[in-house]
C-alpha cells in the first residue's frame, strides 16, 4: 500500500496517458451487470442510425422522380416516408439516450457506493495525510466524469462511428468520385484534431487537478472557520481562495479557448468540403454525370459524415478526463483497508512472554489480562528508521477485567497514541497487544469493535436526533442516556430525545455534546470503556456528576483513561505514566506518590498553591 505521502502527490500529478485499455476494460466492467439496458441502447442506436441514414435518399427520390420531372404522383408517400424517417431518428435517441442515462445512473451509483464503503475501511493513516477536500473531489468532480463518459460517451462513440461508416458506405455506393471529394479534407482534419487535442487533455487534467485544491482549501477554512475569525485571518483566507479560485477560472477559460478553436475549426473544415463538393457537384450536375437529387443528398450526407467526426474527437477528450479521473478513483478502490478488517496471525502461544498483571513483586490473579501490552514499538507513517521516530519504545503493561487504568504524562508522551493501537486504527511496529488473552491482530474488526467504546476529547455527533446518535453505539439507549446525564438536560427541550443536533451537533454546548458521546460508548454495554480526555470540555459540576454516574457502569467493565486531570483519576486501580514514548512508572495513586518520581512532580505541579 502507499504510505500517504504518495498519495498526495499522486493525486496532484495523476495523468491518463494515451488510451489506456487497462482502465478503459476495468470501466466497461461496470457495465456488465447492465447488459438488457445496453443492448435497448444499441438497438436504438441501430435503428435511429439507419433512419438518419434513410432521410437523405428519400430526399433525393422526391426531387430526382417528383420535383425535377414534375410528377405528383407518388410524391405524398415519399413526403410521408421522408417524415416517418425523421420521427423515427428522433423515437430512437429519445430510446437510446433514456437507456444511456439510466445506466450511466446506476454505474455511478455502483461506483460512489463503493468508494465511500472503502474509503470507510482504509485505514486512519491514510486519512491523517489526505485533505479532505480532495476525496470529496474524487466522490463528485471524478465521480461525474465516469457518468459522462458512460452516459454520452461509450455508447454515443459507437453510434458516431456506425453513422461515419454508414455515411461513409452509402456516399461511396451513391457516387465514388463525389465521395472522394467530401473525404479531400479528412487528412489535413485529422492532423488539426491530433494537434489540438493534446493540449485540450493537459488543460483538462489541470482544470481538475486545481478544482481539487479549491475543495480542499474551502473545506479546510470552512471547518475552522472559528480559528480564523478569532485570529482575524479574514482577508487572508479570502486572499487565498481568491487565489486559488483564480488559478481554477484561468485554466477553465484556457480550456475554453481550445475549444473556441476546436469546433468552429471542425465546422470551417466541413464547410470547406462542402463547398468542394458544390464545385466539383455543380460541375457534375451541369455536365449531367449525376442528377441534382443526388447532389443535394450529398450535401446533406457531407453532414452528418464529419458531425460525428466533430462528437468523436469531443468524445475523445472526454474519454481522456474520465480516464484520468477512473485513475484517481481507482487508486482509492485499490488501496489496501485497515488490517483491522482482516485477522493476521500471530504465530505464538496464548501466554508466552505475559507481563505480569501486578507488576513487580504482586500477586497476578487467574486468568488472562483484560488489556496487555508486551514490547510495543511503533513509529507513525513517514518516521525515520527503526529507533529513530518512534512514538512508543518498548511499553509494557497489564490491566485485569474490571480494573480502571489511567494513563498520564507530558504532551507527546505517546498516551493516545496506545488508545489508537488499542483500538486498531494503527498497526503496530512490533511486539503484541493481546486482549483478554487474543492477539488484536486475530479478532475479527465487528467482534473488536463490539468490545470496546471509545470516548474522544473532541466530541463528534452526526447531524440527526440526540437518540439517533446515542443509538449508533448500541441497543441500551435507555439506560445509558440516563447514567450518562443526557436525559437530565435533554428534557428541558420540548423534543427530548429527539432534538435535532444540527450539524457536528452545533445547537448543543460542548458540554452536552460530550454528555452525548458518553451515552451513545455506554450503549454498547462494552467490556472496555476507553476516554481519551473524555471529561475535559465538562464543567467541573457535570464532570463531577458524569464521574458519579460513571463509577456506578465501571463495575465489572474495563477502562482505560487518558487524563491531564490528575484529579479525575485518583481512585484508579493501576496509573501508568508514560515519558518520551515509555512506561516510567506503574501503580496506585498513594504508590506513585511515595515513590516521588515524576507521577509525584506531574502531581505537585498540579496541585501547588490549591
Amino acid at each position: 500500500m502507499s504510505n500517504g505521502t504518495e498519495f498526495y502527490f499522486y493525486e496532484d500529478r495523476v495523468e491518463a496517458r494515451g488510451m489506456d485499455i487497462r482502465l478503459l476494460r476495468r470501466l466497461l466492467s461496470y457495465l456488465v451487470p447492465h447488459k438488457g439496458l445496453i443492448a435497448l441502447a444499441l438497438a436504438g442506436l441501430l435503428l435511429g442510425t439507419a433512419c438518419q441514414l434513410a432521410g437523405p435518399y428519400i430526399l433525393k427520390l422526391v426531387i430526382d422522380r417528383n420535383v425535377t420531372p414534375r410528377v405528383l404522383d407518388g410524391m405524398a408517400g415519399r413526403i410521408l416516408l421522408y417524415l416517418a424517417a425523421l420521427a423515427g431518428a428522433m423515437g430512437f435517441l429519445y430510446l437510446q439516450m433514456f437507456s444511456v442515462s439510466l445506466i450511466g445512473q446506476r454505474v455511478i451509483l455502483h461506483i460512489r457506493t463503493e468508494m465511500f464503503g472503502r474509503l470507510q475501511r482504509l485505514p486512519v493513516s491514510f486519512f491523517d495525510r489526505t485533505p479532505t477536500g480532495r476525496l470529496m473531489t474524487r466522490l463528485t468532480s471524478d465521480v461525474e466524469a465516469l457518468q459522462e463518459l458512460i452516459s454520452s460517451g461509450l455508447v454515443s462513440t459507437v453510434g458516431d462511428v456506425a453513422l461515419l461508416a454508414g455515411t461513409a458506405s452509402v456516399l461511396l455506393w451513391m457516387d465514388a468520385r463525389l465521395a472522394l471529394v467530401v473525404f479531400a479534407v479528412l487528412p489535413a482534419l485529422v492532423l488539426f484534431v491530433e494537434l489540438l487535442k493534446r493540449f485540450i487533455r493537459e488543460a483538462n487534467r489541470e482544470k481538475r487537478r486545481k478544482l481539487a485544491r479549491i475543495n480542499a482549501y474551502l473545506q479546510e477554512h470552512v471547518s475552522g472557520v472559528a480559528v480564523v475569525k478569532a485570529f482575524v485571518q479574514e482577508e487572508k483566507s479570502v486572499r487565498g481562495f481568491d487565489a486559488r479560485n483564480e488559478e481554477y477560472c484561468a485554466e477553465s477559460i484556457r480550456l475554453t479557448n481550445f475549444y473556441s478553436v476546436y469546433f468552429p475549426g471542425v465546422e470551417l473544415f466541413a464547410s470547406v468540403a462542402v463547398a468542394l463538393l458544390l464545385w466539383q457537384g455543380g460541375i457534375r450536375v451541369i455536365a449531367g454525370a449525376v442528377t441534382f437529387g443526388t447532389l443535394v443528398a450529398f450535401l446533406e450526407y457531407a453532414q452528418k459524415f464529419y458531425n460525428p467526426i466533430k462528437d468523436m474527437s469531443d468524445k475523445y477528450n472526454i474519454l481522456q478526463a474520465a480516464l484520468a479521473s477512473s485513475e484517481r478513483i481507482f487508486h482509492i478502490l485499490d488501496m489496501e483497508v485497515s488490517p483491522e478488517y482482516g485477522p493476521v496471525p500471530s504465530g505464538g502461544e496464548e501466554d508466552a512472554g505475559a507481563v505480569d498483571a501486578w507488576g513487580a513483586g504482586g500477586a497476578r490473579r487467574a486468568g488472562p489480562p483484560a488489556i496487555e501490552f508486551r514490547d510495543v514499538w511503533f513509529s507513525y507513517p513517514k518516521g525515520g528508521g527503526e529507533e529513530r521516530g518512534m512514538v512508543l519504545r518498548g511499553v509494557s503493561f497489564a490491566l485485569l477485567e474490571g480494573e480502571t487504568g489511567a494513563i498520564v504524562g507530558a504532551t507527546g508522551a505517546g498516551k493516545t497514541t496506545i488508545l489508537n493501537l488499542l483500538c486498531r486504527f494503527y498497526e503496530i511496529s512490533r511486539g503484541e497487544i493481546r486482549l483478554f488473552g487474543r492477539d488484536v491482530r486475530e479478532i475479527p474488526r465487528g467482534e473488536l469493535r463490539g468490545m470496546i467504546s471509545l470516548v474522544l476529547q473532541d466530541p463528534f455527533l452526526f447531524s440527526g436526533t440526540i437518540r439517533e446518535n446515542v443509538e449508533a453505539g448500541g441497543a441500551a439507549i435507555d439506560r445509558a442516556v440516563e447514567v450518562a446525564g443526557v436525559a437530565r438536560f435533554s428534557a428541558a427541550w420540548d423534543g427530548g430525545l429527539i432534538t435535532q443536533v444540527g450539524e457536528r451537533g452545533g445547537r448543543l454546548s460542548v458540554g452536552q455534546r460530550q454528555l452525548v458521546s458518553f451515552a451513545r460508548a455506554l450503549a454498547r454495554d462494552p467490556k472496555i470503556l476507553i476516554l481519551d480526555e473524555a471529561t475535559s470540555s465538562v464543567d467541573p459540576v457535570t464532570e463531577h456528576e458524569l464521574q458519579s454516574a460513571l463509577a456506578k457502569i465501571l463495575s465489572g467493565r474495563t477502562s482505560l483513561v487518558v487524563a491531564h486531570r490528575l484529579s479525575t483519576i485518583l481512585s484508579a486501580d493501576r496509573i501508568i505514566v508514560m515519558h518520551r514514548g515509555k512506561v516510567r512508572e506503574t501503580g496506585t495513586h498513594q504508590e506513585l506518590l511515595a515513590a516521588r518520581g515524576i507521577y509525584h512532580r506531574l502531581f505537585t505541579l498540579q496541585f501547588a498553591g490549591r
